[in-house]
């Protein structure tokens, strides 16, 4: 294929393939590729994905941008803890789930996350964005790892009874067509 090659940051690493992405918010695109591997081969595998990397960016350049620290992140915080305690308080004994301890955080890639052994859930700030079904979804979720921890058939089973329409909250919370 020709055509001019989009232009990336590369980082060599010990691994077994290419990988690359594209950056949310900037559009950057990061290449990490094996450390043996030619750079004459790097290019044209860059190359050979130009298509995809400027659909991707276009798609970066839609969203907002990253949320920092500050006070934008400090009023959806204040807007998000009152809904998160009463969810938690809601679906704990629904669930039959110890009392979790929780917090908030920005988050660059999760809306939450449970640390099992501690039985702590995480959830990001930027879910104080997002309608009060879609909070709801990622209470629910990260209350059912305390049951299931992996997302084996177990967790798909608890999140199913507990809230049968999850697999459309998830679409919709990322952005995509139902799986």
């Amino acid at each position: 294929m020709s055509g001019p090659i989009p232009a990336y940051t590369l980082t060599r690493r010990r691994m077994k393939n290419l990988r690359m992405v594209v950056r949310p918010g900037t559009g950057e695109v990061a290449v990490s590729a094996p450390l043996r591997t030619p750079q004459r081969e790097i290019d044209a595998w860059v190359r050979s994905k130009a298509a995809w990397i400027e659909a991707k960016q276009a798609e970066a350049a839609a969203q907002p941008a990253a949320l920092a620290p500050g006070p934008e992140a400090d009023a959806l915080r204040r807007a998000l803890r009152p809904v998160l305690a009463a969810l938690i308080a809601e679906w704990v004994p629904v669930m039959g789930v110890p009392e979790p301890t929780w917090g908030m955080r920005i988050m660059r890639t999760r809306w939450g996350s449970c640390n099992t052994t501690r039985r702590s859930l995480t959830f990001n700030v930027e879910l104080a964005r997002h309608g009060y079904h879609l909070v709801e979804y990622v209470v629910v979720h990260e209350l059912a790892h305390l049951l299931e921890p992996n997302h084996g058939p177990g967790f798909y089973a608890v999140m199913d009874r507990h809230l049968p329409g999850w697999r459309e909250h998830r679409a919709e919370l990322n952005g995509r067509a139902v799986d």
